[in-house]
């Protein structure tokens, strides 16, 4: 896009200035300094963790012509840690998800990161009358979501079409109908998943479940809480160090991509600030959410098969509020509390206490008391005045704890779906969305690889997911530079089977 220049002059007035003012003007104008051209083998668009890692693997394969691509000024992309209330927290990712041999946690051993085990059971339940007894429908949510694990495995084993998670909670016997049961649910579900279980799929709902385990050894499916002063990014920057000079030219921060012209021959990006990366292959890290969305424009236009994949899968939103008190009112004991509302599913229901044993410290501007919203409550939120988040957060507080909590000393708000340079936090698999068209999410077109956390088919939603992703591609990647590229399966049209349904006949009255 072209923008003219400020304070240029309609054309039709240029014959009333002298000549001397036109003479001036020109010099102005061709003093200016053109906008700079980039060329490199391959251009990363994008500095998060599955850009640094495509970095790594272009290295480990003797690539080290590339420019890492990144609108921030500094890497990490999703893991963005910001002060708050006297300490450093996580705006995005939080947990290492999944131990053992998950490359996350490996690196976070490797790089002595800072964490904490926490445990989700350990939750008090609330409604907006105080203290309540949920721990049988807590138990009741979780004995029913094992069973529509287990439906699952046996409609994949069977050959069934996927259904959603609700229709296998119905099936295994769970049908919320209170609102404390409904919260109990949301905790259960939508805190991990961050959209519903109606709009889930159950197959894939499962196989992201069990990532945590199964791949990475046993005992492996724990959670470790993030509170290193360092940041999560900590670890991801500690890597890139290991290719990354300090002040390397192949780094362009503070470069925001508005342009991919691609090709069979090479790739041109075009920047908000009109400079531009000429490459042979380019490897797209954008988010979900920014694929989906006109952020990025592309000449040509992706094709069809590629669009339809990635607007049908989901770009979720995981909100976390975050409030501090000079002195904390609730249990400090209790890492968790469950705020069941009367009317509305969802509403401010999962807080998380910061200041339990091995956490934050108890002191006078770190007490933290932070709550997460998802889906459309999150981008409720989001839209609203932080005066108004305040008004309407500290009514469901006096309502669970006293009408004399005072207001918090410090608040922050996350708005990740609003933010053009995401979108959204991480990915979910909604039902619909076959394999087919995941495939095909992730296929290359013409010079143009893609990959992130929602690229990953069985770690979608994870750093995992992104880490190991992003590595894959940047071998391949690395491959079509010294021989020729891997071939890669797509779908050009996905089409019905040719299954023939069967007809229950209708009992005719007589």
């Amino acid at each position: 896009m072209n923008y003219p220049l400020d304070g240029q002059e309609n054309p039709s007035n240029m014959k009333f200035l002298s000549l001397a003012v036109i003479s001036t003007l020109a010099l102005a104008v061709s003093a200016a300094p053109a906008p700079s051209t980039t060329k490199a083998k391959v251009a990363i668009l994008g500095g998060g963790v599955s850009g640094i890692s495509a970095a790594k693997n272009l290295v480990a394969n003797g690539i080290t012509d590339f420019v890492i691509v990144e609108a921030r000024d500094e890497l990490g992309g999703r893991a963005h840690d910001i002060e708050f209330a006297g300490v450093r927290v996580e705006k995005g990712c939080n947990w290492v998800q999944g131990l053992g041999t998950n490359p996350i946690n490996e690196m976070a051993i490797k790089w002595g990161l800072k964490t904490v085990s926490d445990n989700s059971d350990n939750v008090a339940f609330y409604d907006n009358h105080g203290p309540i007894n949920a721990t049988k429908q807590y138990n009741a949510f979780w004995d029913a979501y094992d069973k529509a694990n287990n439906i699952a495995i046996k409609r994949n084993s069977t050959n069934q079409v996927d259904i959603s998670v609700r229709a296998a909670l119905d099936l295994a016997g769970w049908m919320p109908e209170t609102y404390v049961e409904q919260a109990v649910e949301f905790y259960g579900f939508d805190w991990e998943f961050a959209e519903n279980p109606d709009v889930s799929s159950n197959l894939y709902a499962y196989v992201n479940a069990d990532s945590y385990d199964g791949p990475f050894g046993p005992d492996s499916d724990g959670n470790n809480f993030v509170i290193d002063q360092r940041g999560f990014k900590y670890i991801f920057l500690q890597e890139a160090k290991q290719f990354l000079k300090d002040n390397d030219p192949r780094l362009l921060l503070n470069t925001t991509v508005k342009n991919i012209k691609y090709s069979n021959s090479g790739v041109v990006i075009t920047a908000k600030d009109g400079s531009t990366i000429e490459a042979d292959y380019a490897i797209s890290t954008f988010s979900l959410g920014v694929l989906q969305h006109n952020d990025v424009t592309w000449s040509p236009k992706l094709p069809e098969w590629k669009l339809v994949g990635l607007d049908g899968f989901h770009m979720a939103t995981y909100l976390k509020l975050f409030l501090s008190w000079e002195k904390p009112f609730w249990d400090l004991n209790t890492e968790y509390v469950l705020y069941a509302d009367p009317t509305t599913r969802g509403y401010y229901n999962s807080w998380q206490n910061l200041n339990g044993p091995g956490f934050f410290p108890q002191n006078t501007t770190s007490n933290i008391f932070f709550v997460t919203l998802t889906q459309d409550q999150a981008y409720r939120v989001e839209a609203m005045a932080d005066a108004d988040i305040k008004e309407e957060v500290m009514e469901v507080i006096r309502s669970m704890y006293g009408k004399d909590i005072p207001d918090p000393s410090d608040m922050y708000v996350p708005r990740w779906h609003s933010d053009p340079l995401y979108r959204g936090t991480y990915s979910n698999w909604p039902i619909g969305e076959l394999e087919q068209h995941h495939v095909n999410m992730k296929a290359p077109v013409q010079r143009v690889w893609f990959t992130g956390e929602a690229m990953s088919r069985d770690y979608y939603g994870f750093l995992q997911g992104a880490w190991i992703d992003g590595g894959e591609v940047g071998t391949k990647v690395a491959q079509c530079i010294k021989s020729s590229c891997p071939k890669q399966p797509y779908y050009p049209t996905i089409k019905l089977t040719n299954d023939s349904p069967s007809f229950v006949k209708r009992q005719e009255w007589l």
